[in-house]
């Protein structure tokens, strides 16, 4: 006598739980990249933006924190497809591709922006244009330095960071040789050589870097700069890769 499965079996239209679209995920994902590129299209409003940045060669993509923040948003906003449509693998691979890149970048960026911003502001920050172009005594009480709204200030500048945190050790798994190794030594070299390949271009345009504290550091400096960030990127990663069960 035939035993009957207990199994049930799921109807031929129906999809496999791991290839339905996962919501929460996709609100995540897309809500900070909305909040990202909104942060950024608000500095074409600024005074910095029309009257220097605008003016200059390169534009905003001489600064290394608008680099990391459209790798980031690259990155979310595949995160997001991929919640949408988890059957398509492909998508995750470059999604991961990306993600490898862009949260080592966006650690050392918030790393470094936060602590220059907060000892020594000078070297991060340009000259407020407003104090240049007035004439009135009240002029003197204005702040020197130009500093951004405070919320677009951190959607630049920790958001980032912050969601590729949150997305690799909840969202994701940790990498395995040889993308954690190999690989994330090839991405972090080649984005650092290239970025210091191209911000030097720009400042023999411009006639200044875009950061302050590079534009007061000799040649020599400025390597062991570049190195030193691009060195600790990589380590960075090695390290939450390490720490991720």
């Amino acid at each position: 006598m035939p035993i009957k499965s207990t199994q049930r079996v799921a109807p031929a239209n129906q999809y496999p739980p791991d290839a339905m679209p996962k919501i929460g995920r996709i609100i995540f994902h897309i809500g900070v990249t909305a909040a990202m590129f909104d942060g950024f299209w608000g500095l074409q409003n600024l005074a910095l933006t029309k009257d220097y940045i605008g003016t200059q060669y390169g534009g905003h993509f001489q600064y290394l924190t608008i680099l990391g923040l459209f790798g980031t948003i690259i990155t979310m906003f595949l995160s997001g497809v991929c919640d949408y449509l988890p059957a398509i693998q492909s998508l995750k691979t470059i999604k991961r591709v990306f993600l490898l890149f862009a949260m080592p970048v966006e650690l050392v960026i918030s790393s470094i922006y936060w602590s220059i911003i907060l000892f020594a502001p000078e070297l991060m920050l340009p000259p407020n244009p407003e104090l240049s172009s007035s004439s009135e005594p009240s002029a003197e009480a204005k702040d020197p330095l130009f500093r951004i709204p405070l919320l677009m200030d951190l959607s630049m500048h920790a958001l980032p960071a912050v969601a590729l945190a949150i997305d690799f050790f909840f969202l994701e798994k940790k990498f395995k040789p040889p993308a954690s190794n190999i690989g994330s030594f090839v991405l972090a070299a080649t984005f650092g050589t290239g970025y210091s390949l191209w911000v030097e271009h720009c400042a023999s345009i411009n006639g200044s870097f875009p950061y302050p504290f590079l534009t007061i550091m000799n040649f020599q400096q400025r390597i062991m700069m570049y190195v030193g960030s691009t060195l600790m990127a990589w380590l960075v990663f090695r390290g939450l890769n390490a720490i991720h069960k």
